[in-house]
């Protein structure tokens, strides 16, 4: 008698292209892997899906390293000390109070008379004792003694440390046009609170492009440059076009100043206006980052960035 089975069923056929085995005369469908993104879904023995991964216990504290709040948005060949420092140093140099500076001025104001080793040494520690990092101090003290030397007569020396430091005066909002009186230093310490000084004739602008967004012709051009005290004005060696911006970063206060290049070729001030218009394009207003990165958007772009972040200046 023949004991053979009447239907027998071939061996498995591995195929490459479907990434398993298949029986191609009973059912003629290969068999699919289920491949699911990042691998945290299977199917488990009775066929279903279920999550192999679970992020209950993912700690979303932040972490020590996280970046600073406002970076130095820029790199410039004045900026070779502070990438040499660490991120403790840097935070120490860029949040300086006010009150610090006014007390280490009103102590730096009378050592001006003495000699340049004399002063230098008993500045660095003055700031040692205010709790300043020796490339802050070494930033400050060469800052007070350019700023001082060019807005004090000669014959005119500092006052004594005992005078009176502080009178009112009147200052103009230039938005409202309102008139505010407010304390600011006198003679030495209003100077060396930082006041806008003339341009070093060492500063060397760093250029940089963005095309406009949304597939718009056009590109938005700025100069940047980063020192340890304020500016009078962009300098006179760089050859800018209609529209272009000029970006200057004071790392001990960490504000930005912004210019305008205007249709008559002057620059403009434009730090503290509300809203700036592009004087060749139009349909185009300034729009400053937290780290002094500007861009001409469009009119109703920077309308919706201000009424969702409900400022009125020209930084977002």
């Amino acid at each position: 008698m023949n004991t053979t089975p009447k239907y027998t069923l071939p061996p498995p056929v591995y195929l490459p292209s479907s990434g398993g085995y298949t029986n191609s005369r009973l059912t003629q469908e290969p068999f699919h892997r289920r491949v699911f993104a990042f691998r945290r879904w299977s199917i488990d023995e009775d066929g279903r899906l279920v999550c192999r991964t679970k992020h209950a216990g993912r700690d979303l504290r932040p972490k020590p390293y996280d970046r600073p709040s406002r970076p130095v948005a820029f790199s410039t060949p004045n900026d070779q000390d502070a990438r040499k420092t660490t991120h403790e140093d840097r935070s120490t140099r860029t949040n300086i109070d006010g009150p610090t500076l006014s007390r280490l001025f009103q102590n730096l104001a009378p050592l001006v008379k003495e000699t340049s080793l004399d002063f230098d040494s008993k500045a660095t520690v003055i700031c040692a004792s205010l709790g300043l990092d020796p490339v802050t101090s070494k930033e400050i003290v060469s800052s007070f003694k350019m700023q001082f030397a060019e807005s004090s007569p000669p014959n005119h020396p500092p006052p004594a440390s005992g005078a009176n430091t502080e009178t009112i005066v009147q200052r103009t909002s230039p938005n409202t046009g309102l008139s505010t009186s407010a304390p600011v230093p006198s003679t030495s310490a209003a100077a060396s609170s930082f006041p806008t000084a003339p341009t070093p004739s060492n500063l060397t602008p760093f250029k940089q492009q963005r095309t406009f967004s949304s597939g718009s012709p056009g590109v938005t051009t700025w100069y940047t440059t980063s020192t340890a005290s304020d500016i009078a004005s962009p300098p006179r060696d760089i050859a800018p076009a209609i529209g272009d911006l000029y970006v200057h970063h004071n790392r001990l206060t960490d504000i930005y100043h912004v210019w305008l290049w205007e249709i008559d070729h002057k620059w403009k001030c434009v730090t503290d206006m509300e809203k700036v218009y592009h004087p060749a394009i139009d349909d185009r207003v300034l729009s400053m980052r937290a780290n002094g990165t500007p861009n001409w958007i469009t009119a109703a772009s920077f309308t919706t960035i201000r009424g969702r972040k409900g400022k009125a200046r020209v930084f977002e």
